[in-house]
């Protein structure tokens, strides 16, 4: 009797712990999305989310804060990161299509060049407990959600959030 009372607490400790370390996810219905207008060709789309430490130091949360439509074509104009510590939004799509990743700097690890009153620029590692980003791209009508993944060289890439795009 003790044995399964035993069994049944671990399993649900067990099941709360990997419940939390599951990736959040997010709706976002375009046509809510201001100046957005499905009758138009050519549409990009402004996202910007909040990314902040999880409790005790965790793995980063995400959140979508804003998300705003404008007419025009996307010119292919990204700024290389070179930092390690990054962050990979990868669309997917219902239909096969490339899913090329965008690449962003990561807002809560940062690195800063630092002048020292001898001349020498060296750069330092500044963290933050909360930052943000936004990301800008073409609205497809066959996008399904956007996976981000956040890329650093202590844990390699976790997916830390998935938004699902509705019409």
């Amino acid at each position: 009797m003790n044995f399964k009372l035993l069994f049944y607490i671990t399993f649900c400790l067990l099941f709360m712990h990997l419940a939390a370390c599951t990736p959040r996810q997010s709706a976002l219905d375009l046509n809510d999305v201001l100046r957005f207008d499905a009758t138009v060709a050519d549409q990009i789309l402004f996202l910007q989310f909040r990314v902040s430490f999880g409790k005790k130091g965790g793995q980063e949360e995400v959140g979508l804060v804003s998300a705003v439509a404008g007419n025009g074509k996307l010119k292919p104009f990204r700024a290389p990161v070179e930092s390690p510590y990054k962050i990979e939004v990868v669309p997917r799509y219902s239909v096969s299509a490339l899913e090329t990743a965008m690449v962003y700097q990561h807002p809560l690890f940062q690195e800063v060049e630092v002048h020292d009153p001898s001349g020498v620029i060296t750069r330092k590692k500044n963290y933050e407990k909360e930052g943000a980003f936004t990301m800008r791209m073409q609205a497809d009508h066959n996008i399904e959600k956007l996976d981000i993944y956040s890329v650093t060289p202590e844990r390699g890439k976790i997916k830390i959030y998935t938004l699902k795009l509705k019409r």
